[in-house]
């Protein structure tokens, strides 16, 4: 077995056999980007050209998805007290409620890893580990 194969498998077991976007979409009703927006607010509101530089995306594509999100209730968009020109975007108690249901979802590992034993698992985080090193965030 090589590299690519391996990675090929790593990319099937995560991306289709388990398919966490769709999985999200399913628990929350929301689209994944929708969502991703929502789970970003979790750690304190942003202004929206802050959200779409920490997101990588689009303004124009942010904003249609902000008014979309605030007309359903899960975010408000409020003035900047600091700066009057600006937009503040903060979570409501559904949007949060939102966010927290996709990263439940996002953490519920696929079946097969459940089904390691405890020896595979130490193997694989220890490997896992000297992959990714420092570079570990969370989405």
């Amino acid at each position: 077995m090589n590299a690519p194969d391996v990675w090929s498998d790593l990319r099937k077991l995560v991306l289709e056999v388990s398919d966490p976007h769709r999985a999200v979409v399913a628990a929350t009703g929301e689209s994944f980007f929708r969502t991703k927006v929502l789970r970003r607010l979790l750690h304190g509101p942003l202004s929206a050209g802050e959200l779409a530089e920490q997101l990588g995306s689009d303004p124009p594509y942010l904003s249609i998805a902000l008014r979309d999100l605030e007309a359903r209730g899960h975010l408000e968009r409020t003035e900047d007290p600091f700066d009057r020109r600006r937009r503040v975007v903060a979570l409501t108690d559904s949007g949060r409620e939102l966010a927290r249901v996709a990263n439940d979802v996002l953490r519920t590992p696929p079946a097969a890893l459940n089904a390691l034993n405890e020896a595979d698992l130490a193997t694989l985080a220890r490997i896992l580990s000297s992959l990714l090193g420092d570079s570990v965030t969370s989405a």
